[in-house]
């Protein structure tokens, strides 16, 4: 029925747990309680609300693509435009941008527009830092070209 080695086993499983069973009953424990009364501290606890520290893994990556698409479209218009002060080309550009005009320029403009803006919805959803991005790329062309703009009547009033 049973092999040698399993009767052994069970021989000494049975007299390791009935020994230890056995040295626990032997001890007294006595156990000593004071008459006393002591008084009770209470201390009130403050709520203390924890913060979920999740942090999205890509904001990185979001600040990273609406960096460079902000970057190419303030060098597009500074290379085309503004180191030639020419606001009634930017304006006019600027117009068939908002327009979605078939230009090139004006793909590609709104093509790193729509890159930056779905960068900036997934960033802002996942709560990532964006104090770097308070205005939009085009209203930073709109106020450099008004600061173009002053600069002209500026002059144009000292002659």
């Amino acid at each position: 029925m049973f092999s040698q080695r399993r009767v052994y086993f069970m021989i000494v499983f049975m007299l390791v747990f009935s020994g230890c069973a056995l040295t626990n009953t032997n001890k007294s424990v006595e156990i000593k309680q004071d008459n006393i009364e002591k008084p009770i501290k209470i201390k009130e606890k403050k709520a203390e609300v924890k913060k979920k520290s999740f942090s999205y893994k890509y904001c990185n990556k979001n600040i990273m693509i609406m960096n460079h698409a902000s970057k190419y479209i303030q060098e597009e218009f500074n290379k085309g435009y503004f180191i030639q002060k020419d606001i009634v080309g930017a304006k006019a550009q600027l117009f068939l941008i908002e327009n979605n005009s078939k230009s090139i320029f004006a793909k590609n403009i709104n093509n790193a527009l729509k890159s930056y803006n779905i960068q900036y919805s997934h960033a802002k959803k996942n709560k990532c830092n964006l104090n770097k991005f308070k205005i939009s790329p085009l209203t930073k062309i709109k106020l450099e070209i008004k600061k173009l703009e002053k600069n002209m009547l500026k002059k144009e009033d000292k002659k």
